[in-house]
């Protein structure tokens, strides 16, 4: 396995446990998983040989996940400042309930 091929798959799997811990409402490990998986990626689109489609196709993936990781900090921030509002079990995500897996 080459080293361009590990750092993407693990972007990708980085990606899809961000995906794992948001769904089942772990938002902030979900925040650091996005955020780890966004490095891996521009790293390889950087600094490792890709196809313009594919590097086009790794930034708009790092634009959803940025976004939904901009998303999470801040429900997370509201979170903070209104503890007393306790988010019941089986409530939708705090923001869009999208699937972000690559």
């Amino acid at each position: 396995m080459t080293s361009t091929s590990s750092n993407l798959q693990k972007a990708i799997d980085l990606a899809g446990k961000a995906a794992q811990e948001d769904k089942a409402g772990n938002y902030e490990e979900a925040l650091q998983l996005y955020q780890h998986a966004v490095q891996y990626f521009l790293h390889v689109v950087k600094y490792e040989a890709q196809g313009d489609k594919a590097k086009q196709s790794i930034r708009a993936k790092c634009t959803e996940y940025l976004d939904r990781a901009e998303k999470l900090k801040e429900y997370l921030k509201k979170k903070e400042k209104n503890p007393q509002k306790p988010v019941k079990e089986g409530q939708p995500s705090p923001a869009d309930e999208k699937g972000y897996v690559f």
